[in-house]
């Protein structure tokens, strides 16, 4: 019997890296991202689509993965970093904000939990 790996997530953005934000007030709505361009204080993203891999036969609830089409415009964000945080003090893990959003962070490779129900 072998021990099942888990992915552990990155810590620092990279070029060609999918990324996602578990956004949502009252639901989780992920949204993906791939990581366009990088400087040392900026990450430029482009968000892809995603699909639905198991749901509730509506199409409400379920789990969802990245997929590598790009679904719009390139954007710039400032990166942040947990450990330099005031009210939170994290691990050394680079993130960057949307504002109205949430927290876009590197993808952990893990399907994501999806929920429109509010």
């Amino acid at each position: 019997m072998t021990v099942a790996q888990v992915p552990t997530k990155p810590k620092a953005f990279e070029v060609g890296q999918i990324c996602y934000c578990d956004g949502g007030c009252t639901m989780q709505l992920p949204t993906f991202y791939k990581v366009v361009r990088l400087s040392k204080s900026s990450v430029w993203l482009q968000e892809i689509h995603n699909q639905l891999v198991e749901h509730d036969g509506y199409g409400q609830r379920g789990r969802k993965l990245p997929v590598d089409q790009p679904k719009g415009e390139v954007f710039r964000k400032v990166i942040k970093n947990w450990k330099d945080s005031k009210s939170y003090k994290g691990d050394d893990q680079q993130y960057a904000y949307e504002k109205y959003w949430g927290i876009i962070e590197p993808w952990d490779g893990l399907a994501k939990t999806y929920d429109s129900m509010d």
